[in-house]
């Protein structure tokens, strides 16, 4: 017998398709998740796992070519340097004059959410969705747990400076990750025991900083990093994808690596599992077997 438990879905953008991992390895292991609880990407995947019957597929072949050009500096050639000091020009304009370098993308991105989740309203999945966002007026999270799917997951994801806010009527809303990182308590709330909170985050090795700015983020990275390490340790087990390479916000072309990250995440946390949610019937098919080998 195994015991009731709840999940929640952290943000990581391309790094959040570990969570699809996640959720196929548990599945084949006889693991069925009670209650989902997810911001950003998390609530991405949360909402298609609970509404679409071909999550995983349509998970893997998501449409990602609307996504913002996001500037390099690294790159050779003066050419290429130039061509990206114009995008972060032309993406800082977008930014003072209008709601964020990727509000010409919104109605894409909300075709490719309405795909994933059929349009369908949250209430309507197989498995309840907590949709953590943020009202940026009064710094207050807000869950959705009912309504439009596209309009709560599009709300948990509109990053501040690059999607404009969602307005419900009520609220302001932008990403859930802004007020907690890992949405524990959301799931604590609605009678959930027992939690396992999925950390997509990445191991930093930054070189020395070389000047204010490199500062000034690294800085920002360290107050995130230990916001997130309080928030996922409110949960009973937290699973730590390793990704083995860096793996940028938008880098998607990496998606299947961070897949893998979180079938192995589950597969060295099986012992933690079976103490935690008891033993599960599992069935042992071939593609079992080779994604467990």
């Amino acid at each position: 017998m195994t015991h009731k438990f709840g999940l929640v879905l952290a943000g990581g953008g391309a790094r959040g398709m570990a969570h699809a991992g996640v959720l196929r390895a548990l599945n084949h292991l006889g693991y069925y998740p009670s209650a989902i609880a997810g911001y950003s990407m998390g609530s991405v995947v949360g909402a298609t796992y609970a509404l679409n019957d071909n999550w995983y597929d349509d998970l893997v072949a998501m449409d990602v070519s609307g996504f913002p050009v996001v500037p390099r500096f690294d790159g050779p050639g003066i050419v290429s340097r130039l061509r990206n000091l114009y995008l972060t020009g032309h993406e800082l304009s977008d930014i003072y004059y209008g709601w964020g370098a990727g509000e010409d993308t919104v109605a894409w991105g909300r075709s490719v959410l309405a795909q994933l989740t059929g349009d369908r309203n949250l209430e309507e999945g197989r498995v309840p969705v907590h949709v953590a966002a943020t009202d940026i007026l009064t710094g207050n999270m807000v869950i959705k747990t009912s309504g439009n799917a596209v309009d709560a997951v599009y709300a948990s994801s509109a990053l501040a400076g690059i999607l404009p806010p969602f307005d419900d009527g009520t609220h302001l809303l932008v990403d859930g990750g802004y007020v907690d990182i890992s949405p524990v308590d959301a799931l604590r709330r609605a009678g959930i025991d027992r939690v396992i909170s999925v950390d997509p985050s990445q191991d930093r090795s930054s070189p020395n900083p070389r000047n204010g700015l490199d500062v000034f983020l690294r800085s920002v990275e360290l107050t995130q990093d230990a916001l997130s390490s309080l928030r996922h340790q409110k949960a009973d087990l937290v699973l730590k994808p390793h990704f083995g390479r860096p793996v940028g916000m938008l880098e998607f072309r990496h998606k299947r690596d961070c897949i893998a990250a979180g079938i192995n995440a589950v597969r060295a946390a099986q012992p933690s599992l079976v103490d935690m949610l008891g033993h599960s019937k599992t069935v042992r098919s071939r593609q079992h077997r080779r994604w467990f080998k």
